[in-house]
C-alpha cells in the first residue's frame, strides 16, 4: 500500500498563509520598551512628509515612513518591526505621553520620566 503524493507547492494542502512582512511598516500605534528593564512606552508610525527637527514644521519633501516614541522622533528601524506584536490605540498613546510629562515634572528620577532608564518597581510610591 502506498500513499498518494501531496505537493505542498501546488497548494494541495488547502492552506494558505498570509504572513507578516517586516519590511513594510503598518501605520498605527504600538507599545515598545527601549530596553529590557524599562517601562513600556508608545510608538506612533505613519507615512507622511518629514518634520523639521528644530521647529517641528512640515517640510516640502517626499513622504516617508516615520516613527515617534512617546511623542519624540525616533528612527523607524529602532521601532519597527519589534513593536508590531504590541498594537494599541490612540487613547493609550496619549495617556502614556501625559504620564511621562507628569513624571518629568513631579518624579524626574523615575523610569516613567526617562523611558531609557531601568525600572525599579520598589522605587515608586507604595500602593497603601
Amino acid at each position: 500500500m502506498t500513499r498518494a503524493p501531496l505537493t505542498y507547492a501546488d497548494g494541495a494542502a488547502g492552506r494558505t498563509f498570509e504572513g507578516f512582512d517586516p519590511s513594510v511598516p503598518v501605520a498605527g500605534y504600538y507599545r515598545l520598551r527601549l530596553n529590557g528593564r524599562g517601562v513600556w512606552g508608545v510608538v506612533r508610525i505613519w507615512l507622511g512628509p518629514p518634520h523639521d527637527p528644530v521647529t517641528g514644521e512640515e517640510l516640502d519633501r517626499g513622504w516617508r515612513w516615520q516613527a515617534s516614541f512617546n511623542g519624540e522622533p525616533i528612527d523607524l528601524e529602532r521601532a519597527w518591526p519589534v513593536c508590531a506584536k504590541h498594537p494599541t490605540d490612540e487613547q493609550h498613546y496619549r495617556r502614556v505621553i501625559a504620564r511621562q510629562q507628569w513624571a518629568q515634572e513631579h518624579a524626574p528620577g523615575t523610569a516613567y520620566a526617562d523611558p531609557r532608564a531601568r525600572h525599579d518597581p520598589l522605587s515608586g510610591p507604595l500602593p497603601f
